[in-house]
């Protein structure tokens, strides 16, 4: 199994509109063959912060998912939302 974290910082006034702009991605994602879990989560003491937590089956299904439309199109979004890089982070879960 692959975990991938995506750690967003969001511009302060732009958070409910930028979780609205995650609906479609997280939908699609979840339905994809290969993912298990796709949520967005928001930080319990800055809500403007907010982390993707993904798993997936295995890298294939990681790699196919980042060549999806609804993928690519959300990556263009990040742009006017962030105000500062994405923290993206992928983990195995093959060692536990």
């Amino acid at each position: 199994m692959i975990v991938v974290t995506a750690k967003m910082n969001v511009k302060t006034g732009q958070r409910n509109e930028f979780i609205s702009s995650c609906q479609d991605l997280i939908d699609r994602s979840n339905k994809e063959d290969g993912c298990i879990s796709y949520k967005l989560y928001s930080d319990t003491y800055n809500p403007d912060e907010l982390v993707m937590l993904e798993f997936w089956k295995d890298i294939e299904s990681l790699n196919i998912h980042m060549e999806t439309d609804h993928f690519k199109k959300f990556g263009y979004i990040l742009e006017e939302f962030l105000d500062s890089e994405i923290d993206i982070r992928k983990y195995t879960a093959d060692a536990i």
